[in-house]
């Protein structure tokens, strides 16, 4: 896989589900840079200043792209609209790869490696929180063995993998489906750690809750997505001949936006009524 990678050029790397707004830039996956912010509402204003300042800042400009990934979501239905929608005027324009992947894995991937060790802790799983208001959350659960998720290579471990799909979720019976899973799993597939990741805040005593109940490993980690780790997602997909179809790709919603939402359920109530 790493001669591969190593071919796969320079990556522009966007994230706008969450309040933080990121862009990255990876050649032959490895970061160049990488500019962050967390303003949720100016992700429309700030996006492209972020883009054209970080590729100033390496002296490099638009036509010198070979592709673009961008986190796809779920997340905020307004943010992941943005970071789609310029991904897509890239790649129509400049003639780039294009590639989505999903905005909570580079949250998960991100905040476990933040989270790494020099020694080995067992099967890990990894739940990325984002905040669907509510006592909601977008979330999934994530894997791997071993101190970290990456090589020092940069490159994906081996036995990085999806446990559970990315979904909205009440917090509360989620934790306990999760108490659940991890009770029932064979000893291969039992976690030894559970790390919580994201937009945890919100959610803190449903947490300490879970933390009463789970009797291995836990951990918290106030996270906000990096772009970097859009990236290391999508190269190994790019170099295995990935590609998204520019006009029909789309952002992952999970459900409904409310505002849809809200206006099918008042159809709803007409059609009821008549």
């Amino acid at each position: 896989m790493t001669e591969r990678i190593n071919q796969t050029g320079r990556l522009l790397a966007i994230d706008t589900s969450s309040s933080a707004m990121t862009v990255a830039i990876l050649e032959n996956g490895m970061m160049l840079g990488e500019v962050s912010s967390h303003a949720e509402r100016n992700h429309s204003i700030g996006l492209l200043p972020h883009i054209q300042e970080l590729l100033a800042s390496l002296k490099l400009k638009p036509k010198d792209l070979q592709s673009v990934a961008a986190g796809q979501g779920p997340g905020s239905y307004t943010g992941v609209r943005i970071a789609v929608s310029v991904a897509k005027t890239f790649a129509w324009s400049l003639g780039l790869d294009l590639i989505g992947v999903s905005s909570l894995e580079a949250m998960a991937l991100g905040g476990a490696m933040k989270q790494q060790s020099e020694r080995d802790k067992g099967l890990t799983w990894v739940v990325p929180l984002l905040d669907g208001r509510r006592k909601q959350a977008f979330t999934a659960v994530y894997a791997y063995s071993g101190p970290s998720p990456m090589t020092a290579e940069g490159e994906l471990a081996a036995d990085w993998h999806e446990v559970l799909p990315d979904g909205i979720r009440v917090i509360g019976q989620w934790l306990e489906q999760l108490l659940a899973q991890a009770a029932r799993a064979n000893p291969e597939q039992a976690p030894k750690e559970i790390l919580f990741v994201g937009e945890t805040e919100g959610f803190s005593a449903e947490l300490a809750q879970f933390a009463q109940d789970w009797q291995g490993g836990f951990g918290v980690l106030s996270y906000g997505i990096e772009a970097e780790y859009i990236g290391h997602l999508a190269i190994p997909r790019l170099a295995k001949g990935e590609r998204a179809d520019v006009h029909a790709f789309v952002p992952n919603y999970t459900r409904l936006p409310e505002a849809e939402a809200n206006l099918l359920a008042g159809v709803q109530v007409k059609k009821g009524e008549i």
